[in-house]
């Protein structure tokens, strides 16, 4: 058992990344092991596309910024949740476990690279009032953008853009990233 846990990874999932079925399109696979968590020193906010950075970090694979990215997808009014540090804040979603190369997935879907949040190692509390190192995305570095509202508490839905748009386009970001990687390998 201590082997396997070596090999995941604990991902804090909160908005569509709460979701089953959401994370079963990022990464490919659907028995996935999950349960509710509380990232607690954080605050789930949400975000339209034209407010992301609007610019190119050094990491990025493409020259546009992540603003550019979303807005060209999805639209300069699409809406997405996101987290910020407050230390006054609780975020309500699920603590995933997940591999290594899901996680890598996880981190394309939320544009990682391309500027849009940072990857953060935090704690959590799990379903059973343990506390679990986790991984997840926030706006760390600055500028942290204008955000349009706060959400508090668990009762929030795990959608605020259309689903089925979100799951089609997870399998098409999931499918371009693995056939990139395979030609990189060739």
């Amino acid at each position: 058992m201590r082997e396997l846990k070596a090999k995941t990874v604990q991902y804090f999932g909160f908005g569509t990344n709460r979701d089953l079925e959401m994370m079963a399109h990022m990464i490919g696979r659907e028995d996935i092991s999950g349960e509710p968590g509380k990232l607690v020193g954080y605050e789930l906010c949400t975000l339209r596309g034209k407010q992301f950075r609007d610019e190119i970090p050094t990491t990025s694979p493409l020259d546009i910024s992540p603003r550019t990215l979303v807005v060209d997808l999805m639209g300069p009014e699409f809406e997405m949740y996101v987290s910020r540090p407050n230390p006054d804040g609780v975020i309500y979603g699920t603590i995933w476990e997940i591999t290594p190369e899901e996680f890598e997935l996880v981190r394309e879907w939320e544009m990682v690279e391309y500027g849009a949040q940072e990857d953060v190692k935090a704690t959590a509390t799990n379903s059973k009032g343990e506390i679990v190192e986790i991984i997840t995305q926030s706006f760390i570095n600055s500028p942290i953008p204008e955000i349009d509202k706060i959400i508090t508490g668990d009762n929030y839905e795990d959608y605020i853009a259309p689903k089925e748009s979100m799951l089609k386009n997870a399998d098409r970001v999931r499918l371009q990233y693995l056939d990139l990687k395979r030609k990189m390998t060739e």
